[in-house]
């Protein structure tokens, strides 16, 4: 580990893991209030704060040196552009949120393989096949709508139902955290094609907010677990 990373690294342990965790509850709760009151200029903190705070308990619960924290590490770092750029109206801006929650889907799907979930997969052939099924009725019934966001939007959308597929072998928290990730895309994939959800901006920011939670913290259970098999 480079020195300016030892250096930071040995900042942010002095905030217990709990805090970190803490921290972030109280920045969901912070943003969805500043959905309701219609704060935008609010949530160009409380937004990004969600993944910078488990960034920094992914920090603290990290043995030093490990490569996946830092590959899981990089993806909240491109969820969190993703999200900022969300926060800005019109097309170019929504393609590039898409595109860089692209990137995320696809080190999220890297990290989680690193992890074993593709040979737990093997043995459960359905789950991915569900997503697929899922991803294409879902593109059915949204591509007339969609015009010229079809095509990005069911290349990321692919990508979306790869990663939540590939969450699920890890387990139960990340497999949530997956389809939490997949159901919060769909609410706001409805909206940009034209449907009335009730409640869409609460649904889809606590909808992620739980999974990027429960992705993280069931990564990190993992690597904890491989980490204390490998010391037997």
């Amino acid at each position: 580990m480079s020195p300016p990373l030892v250096l930071i690294r040995s900042v942010l342990v002095r905030v217990p893991a709990r805090a970190w965790l803490w921290a972030f509850a109280a920045a969901v709760a912070g943003d969805l209030a500043a959905i309701a009151a219609g704060l935008g200029e609010a949530r160009w903190i409380t937004k990004p704060a969600l993944t910078l705070l488990l960034l920094g308990y992914l920090i603290v619960s990290a043995a030093p040196g490990e490569r996946l924290p830092r590959w899981l590490g990089a993806g909240l770092l491109l969820a969190c552009a993703a999200d900022i750029a969300l926060l800005v109206d019109g097309t170019p801006a929504f393609l590039a949120g898409m595109a860089l929650f692209g990137l995320m889907q696809l080190v999220y799907i890297a990290v989680f393989a690193r992890l074993g979930a593709l040979s737990a997969l093997r043995r459960r052939w359905l789950v991915p096949g569900c997503y697929l099924a899922f991803w294409l009725g879902a593109n059915v019934v949204l591509w007339p709508r969609l015009e010229a966001l079809a095509v990005p939007v069911a290349v990321y959308s692919l990508l979306l139902v790869s990663m939540g597929a590939a969450a699920s072998g890890l387990g139960l928290v990340t497999g949530l955290g997956g389809l939490l990730f997949v159901v919060s895309d769909l609410v706001l994939g409805m909206g940009v094609a034209g449907f009335d959800v009730p409640g869409e901006g609460h649904a889809v920011m606590a909808t992620y907010a739980a999974a990027q939670l429960l992705l993280v913290v069931g990564a990190v259970r993992r690597m904890r677990a491989d980490r204390a098999a490998a010391g037997r």
